[in-house]
């Protein structure tokens, strides 16, 4: 299996770890549409919102989505979302951070993004990966990933990593901190609108490139 393909189901397990009744999910960096596919599944009564930065990615997973299943397609930077700030419950990224040229913006928009409370569900590379086709980015141990995300404002971060055929998986998982943070996880966990109130979706213009 691909690690593209290996992260990606690996994350969508995971999911079964939190009870939760997202009403907007982002799928960052979604390729050809297979995870947002499988979140629309999961989550039948939410908006899923696949996001990449590549144009013709965006197309293919448009024309790979089925009719009684569909998700939004959005063309854009992960560290320029066109998302209100705290209106997304869920944000599902797998292998986008090791192919980030600026990692520590990439954490920030998605904290901006996600709710007080929400969840970060993600996926990327560890230093140990041998040479190879997917090992051209740049790698943080799991030490430096915590960091990270702590400076970006998530708060109590879960991270793990796994080796399999010469590749270093590194999945984490964290909650967008803030003033009510806790109320706002217990929320999304219910469903419940009367805690933090999710702004609706609108476009937000984007930085110039």
């Amino acid at each position: 299996m691909e690690p593209a393909a290996r992260a990606r189901e690996e994350l969508l397990q995971r999911l079964g770890f939190f009870k939760l009744e997202p009403r907007v999910v982002v799928d960052l960096g979604c390729g050809s549409g297979a995870g947002a596919a499988a979140l629309r599944k999961r989550y039948p009564r939410a908006r899923v919102i696949a996001v990449d930065r590549d144009f013709p990615m965006t197309q293919q997973a448009r024309r790979n989505q089925r009719f009684w299943r569909r998700f939004d397609c959005v063309c854009a930077d992960g560290a320029a979302l066109p998302l209100a700030a705290h209106s997304i419950d869920l944000m599902f990224n797998s292998l986008v951070l090791a192919y980030c040229e600026n990692p520590d913006a990439l954490l920030a928009e998605m904290r901006r993004a996600l709710r007080p409370g929400g969840l970060l569900l993600l996926a990327t590379l560890g230093p140990g990966t041998q040479p190879g086709p997917h090992a051209a980015g740049h790698f943080a141990d799991m030490p430096q990933l915590g960091a990270a995300l702590a400076h970006a404002g998530f708060i109590e971060p879960v991270l793990d990593l796994d080796r399999q055929a010469g590749v270093e998986y590194i999945y984490g998982a964290a909650f967008a901190g803030g003033a009510d943070a806790r109320a706002g996880a217990q929320a999304v966990a219910r469903g419940d609108e009367s805690v933090v109130p999710l702004g609706a979706l609108r476009t937000r213009p984007r930085s110039p490139s």
